[in-house]
């Protein structure tokens, strides 16, 4: 029985040694990750700054380019109201009679003039 008592005691023995060296070993390489995370850990703030600045510069722009974009499609806009009412004019003044020759033609300098300027 006292044999059957010290094999047992003694297999616990080899097991809890055989714990604290793994938890010893594992303790080291944790040790050497916290080494590299130190070290690397002032990197990876430089990088996300990088990262910050770079998407609030590329949303800014974004933005600008959007304004842009609406400022574009507004002048395009008017310009097209103002050449449908110079054709309309134009069409008008073509449609009376031959009496108005001369307006037709100054709508037609009017028009060549704004075309230049518009587009």
């Amino acid at each position: 029985m006292y044999l059957f008592i010290a094999i047992i005691f003694i297999a616990e023995l080899i097991i809890a040694v055989t714990v604290i060296n793994l938890i010893s070993k594992l303790d080291k390489k944790v040790n050497d990750l916290n080494c590299c995370v130190e070290a690397f850990n002032p990197l990876a703030e430089l990088w996300l700054q990088y990262a910050r600045c770079l998407t609030t510069s590329f949303r800014q722009n974004f933005d600008k380019f959007v304004t842009f974009v609406r400022h574009k499609r507004k002048q395009i806009f008017n310009k097209l109201l103002i050449l449908i009412g110079i054709y309309i004019i134009l069409f008008l003044f073509k449609a009376k009679s031959k009496k108005y020759s001369n307006a037709y033609h100054l709508a037609g300098v009017i028009q060549d003039i704004a075309g230049n300027f518009l587009i």
